[in-house]
């Protein structure tokens, strides 16, 4: 039987910045989260599709990952093997919440999402 495991971290980025080794290539990329704190989003040789995939993000922007780490009492890592997912919610709706004071909140109604029985309605 399947067992069905969800993302379980819910962020919204308000910036990313990404950071290129001596050859060029994209190594990590760093970010702000909606409440100020620091982000890294780890790559490795063999593994850059979520460095990818952040690259070219307008932000804001809503994410979901299964894996979050805090090394450091100011910094959350998410490392290069971490699954993530853009919600595909426009950057400026998820800007007017934020001007709303509504961060937490459109955090919360997404993990409401997420922890939703699917067989229930």
């Amino acid at each position: 039987m399947w067992e069905r495991k969800l993302m379980q971290q819910v962020l919204i980025i308000n910036r990313l910045i990404p950071e290129r080794d001596s050859s060029s290539a994209l190594g990590a990329i760093s970010g702000v989260t909606h409440d100020g704190q620091a982000i890294r989003f780890e790559g490795s040789d063999q593994q850059r599709i979520n460095l990818h995939s952040l690259e070219f993000q307008q932000t804001p922007l809503l994410l979901l990952t299964d894996r979050l780490f805090q090394p450091f009492s100011d910094v959350w890592l998410v490392p290069a093997d971490a699954l993530i997912a853009i919600v595909p919610m426009a950057s400026e709706q998820i800007r007017k919440l934020l001007e709303q004071g509504e961060g937490e909140s459109l955090i919360a109604a997404v993990r409401d999402q997420l922890s939703a029985d699917p067989g229930k309605e």
